[in-house]
């Protein structure tokens, strides 16, 4: 096993490359590269991060602690074939690091890595997250036509009452932008700055599309790579929508957040943005797949057409230090899993999440 720890170098993007087929690795930290005699492996690209384990109330996050670690970006999946290979990577990861946590990212039940994670406790592990979700995907056939007209009776009044309601508000004042390049970055982010900082997932979450000069360098890397590929909704001069993506050379299109001006929520501005951009997508350099990420939001039921289980869990070293964050981030979670089933039980879970979130 052996860390190449810069992946800039253009000689081992070319072999990660070769054997992932992912055009989002120019902007990794590095990779793990195991061999068989002459033969790779086994392929696990990361980044460097802060692993970050929330004390939740609800949807409101308390405070964080923060552990450094690792994150084996989604290609790592790609390049381990076998339990065993998954095994060896987590134990040198324990020697090797061992005051490092492992995040591991969108890791589907049915894999091995999977399998070995769930095994990591017997190694000196904590197991944070590894409960499995919904993960949605969309694959591209036909038209997006024929993919309306496949769904249930119920949907298509969805939607069609949503587009209704977007049209009878903005008329023909809006455009649906697509950007790609380098020289549009700077434009994307500041639109979705605009809007990322009224929204709920900000002000709860912390979660941020900036202009901040580490966002700038990311997304010009991925622009550089010829995989950056996001959209922003605007009405007139007004952003109000926005999809942050990339579109791999083998074709996935990775869907990975959004947000929308919460002043024009009743218009329903992020149902109709998915509609537009995924006419976008069906129209010019159509992927094979979108892949939505973890998670089971309502937009990602309305358009995908296959759904497996994931999880995204976290490895923390079992220390001294790490004993009390881990524990009180168990309780936790836990305490609000019975909340949450109790309000679900008497009728009032859902009330509650919207109040929360336009209150934020």
């Amino acid at each position: 096993m052996k860390n190449l720890a810069n992946a800039d170098d253009i000689q081992i993007v070319k072999l990660l490359r070769s054997v992932l087929s992912d055009s989002m690795l120019p902007a990794c930290a590095g990779a793990f590269v195991g061999w068989n005699s002459q033969e790779i492996a086994l392929v696990a690209p990361y980044y460097k991060q802060t692993a970050s384990l929330p004390i939740k109330l609800g949807e409101k996050i308390l405070w964080r602690f923060r552990i450094p670690s690792i994150r084996l970006i989604d290609s790592a999946q790609s390049g381990i074939r076998s339990t065993e290979d998954a095994e060896q990577l987590i134990d040198w990861l324990r020697t090797s690091y061992p005051r490092l946590a492992i995040v591991f990212s969108d890791v589907m039940t049915d894999t091995p890595l999977y399998t070995a994670v769930s095994k990591a406790q017997a190694i000196g592990f904590h197991i944070i997250n590894n409960k499995p979700t919904p993960h949605h995907f969309h694959q591209f056939k036909g038209s997006y036509n024929d993919f309306f007209q496949k769904k249930s009776s119920k949907y298509k009044y969805r939607l069609r009452k949503n587009e209704k309601t977007f049209a009878a508000k903005f008329g023909s004042d809006y455009r649906i932008k697509e950007y790609r390049s380098r020289e549009s970055v700077s434009e994307f982010l500041n639109a979705a700055n605009f809007i990322n900082k009224k929204t709920y997932q900000y002000k709860l979450f912390g979660e941020s599309v900036d202009e901040s000069p580490e966002s700038m360098k990311f997304y010009l890397d991925l622009a550089h790579g010829g995989v950056f590929r996001s959209f922003v909704l605007w009405h007139k001069a007004r952003p109000i929508c926005f999809i942050v993506g990339a579109q791999s050379r083998s074709g996935i299109f990775y869907y990975q957040a959004t947000g929308f001006d919460p002043e024009m929520r009743k218009f329903a501005p992020g149902i109709n943005c998915d509609i537009l951009m995924f006419r976008k997508l069906y129209e010019s350099d159509r992927p094979t797949m979108l892949d939505f990420g973890i998670g089971d939001g309502t937009y990602k039921r309305l358009f995908a057409n296959l759904s497996k289980q994931a999880a995204s869990p976290i490895l923390v070293p079992r220390t001294f230090n790490n004993q009390f964050p881990v524990h009180l981030h168990k309780l936790s979670v836990k305490s609000n899993e019975v909340a949450a089933y109790v309000l679900d039980r008497v009728g009032v879970k859902e009330t509650i999440k919207r109040m929360v979130r336009r209150s934020s």
